[in-house]
């Protein structure tokens, strides 16, 4: 929160959960942000996030949203917004931070000139906690004159991608990519996308909890892979080029709302109890 703090950034938080197990949150994990109780899915619906994947039956759960945070300006625009359908994943504060600031926020680098494009791979963060997103950031600096593809291309072109090794509990989602353009190529006729100018590419990641490395001092990921991309300009196309990037960073758990059946893992916050509740008010209203 002291970032967020510095910053002059604001947190609201918006929950399904009702205002007493919200207090018990806000209590068992010492939260100084606001927090707010949607219930019956008012705001939820409003705002077009409601959970689809849970069936409109007595479920419990029905009526949560879809796991995901906006950054508002000043005006009350939403500037970016970080949504997945897996309810256990959030995009870490960087990337909220970055967004509200309209920055970029990165740790980790490797550089390195590569013919005439050169190439950044960096990690907005110094650790993966599982449950939280953290993206691989691809900074490729492309003369002028040239230009970069954007998929799909024929066979023997390629097209500017960040490519992730088979990392065991290492998971992606839905990479992020400019703009691109249509360029028709005068011998043949076929029409592809390219990137203008410098381009960045960004792969959110995350990590299952299970796959960790464990040494005296914690434990650990290992995020591994390349960065490709082919250089061309109006008249031909260079050889294709590629960045390797290894992160090794500190991993963890993150502090979840222990809505569950069972005897929760934060005693203070009673999860167990809420969750009987949760289920009587979907019985109620069924």
């Amino acid at each position: 929160m002291p970032a967020f703090e510095d910053a002059g950034v604001k947190l609201y938080v918006l929950s399904y959960d009702e205002p007493d197990a919200l207090a018990d949150f806000r209590s068992a994990h010492e939260a100084t942000f606001t927090m707010l109780s949607d219930p019956d899915s008012e705001v939820i619906r409003d705002f077009g996030i409601l959970n689809t994947t849970i069936a409109e039956d007595d479920h419990p759960w029905y009526g949560i949203p879809y796991p995901g945070a906006y950054a508002i300006d000043s005006d009350g625009t939403i500037i970016a917004k970080f949504f997945e359908n897996n309810f256990a994943v959030r995009p870490g504060p960087e990337q909220l931070l970055a967004a509200a600031r309209g920055e970029d926020v990165a740790i980790e680098e490797a550089t390195e000139a590569v013919g005439f494009v050169t190439a950044e791979v960096t990690l907005d963060g110094d650790s993966l906690p599982a449950g939280l997103t953290r993206q691989i950031v691809a900074t490729l600096q492309v003369p002028e004159g040239q230009h970069l593809y954007g998929a799909p291309v024929p066979e023997g072109l390629v097209a500017a991608s960040i490519e992730l090794d088979e990392v065991p509990g290492i998971l992606t989602y839905t990479p992020l990519a400019p703009a691109t353009r249509s360029l028709t190529l005068g011998g043949d006729g076929h029409t592809l996308q390219v990137y203008d100018g410098d381009v960045v590419l960004r792969l959110p990641v995350a990590q299952n909890g299970r796959e960790m490395e464990k040494d005296d001092d914690g434990r650990w990921v290992t995020i591994s892979g390349r960065v490709r991309w082919q250089a061309c300009d109006d008249e031909a196309c260079g050889l294709p080029e590629e960045q390797p990037f290894t992160f090794r960073v500190r991993a963890g758990y993150t502090v979840m709302s222990d809505m569950g059946p069972g005897e929760g893992k934060v005693p203070a916050m009673d999860g167990a109890a809420h969750f009987e509740k949760m289920i009587a008010r979907r019985r109620s209203v069924a």
